[in-house]
């Protein structure tokens, strides 16, 4: 008899294409290994994980079925941060790669078999990253963008 196994077959596309964000119907690498445990349990795990980033101090809250990740702290804004440029307007942002690292540090734990063309969401969990306003308002310092009150 042929059994298919779903979940292998999903994680060697993944590798083989080189993916950082999920989509729809993919599972992390580290999926298999925590598919029973709650989302608290898997945000400890995320928040170890993001130590890879030294001198940066995050945030990682949970509900029964998100994550919230915040960047509170970082020594090096230079490092971590760009200049983006809109319209009429100047705001820090950070890098893509490190906004990817930090999604995929998330997504390894993750799966999604929703389907968004029919508003059908199944995830194990709905991952944030967002970045802290005191944070934000000393990068528009150090960047350049604003002048620091006296």
């Amino acid at each position: 008899m042929y059994s298919f196994n779903y979940v292998e077959y999903i994680q060697k596309t993944n590798k083989r294409k080189g993916k950082y964000m999920l989509t729809a119907h993919t599972i992390g690498n580290k999926y298999a290994e925590v598919k029973d445990l709650r989302v608290k349990e898997i945000a400890k795990l995320v928040r170890k994980d993001l130590k890879k980033f030294k001198g940066c101090k995050f945030s990682v809250k949970s509900t029964y079925n998100k994550i919230d990740v915040a960047l509170v702290d970082c020594d090096d804004i230079k490092k971590y941060f760009y200049i983006w440029e809109g319209v009429n307007q100047k705001d820090p942002r950070y890098t893509d790669t490190f906004h990817k690292e930090v999604q995929s540090i998330m997504n390894q734990y993750n799966f999604d078999n929703g389907d968004s063309m029919s508003d059908y969401w199944h995830k194990n969990f709905f991952a944030f990253f967002n970045l802290h306003f005191p944070l934000l308002k000393r990068a528009r310092i150090e960047l350049g963008l604003e002048v620091a009150n006296a």
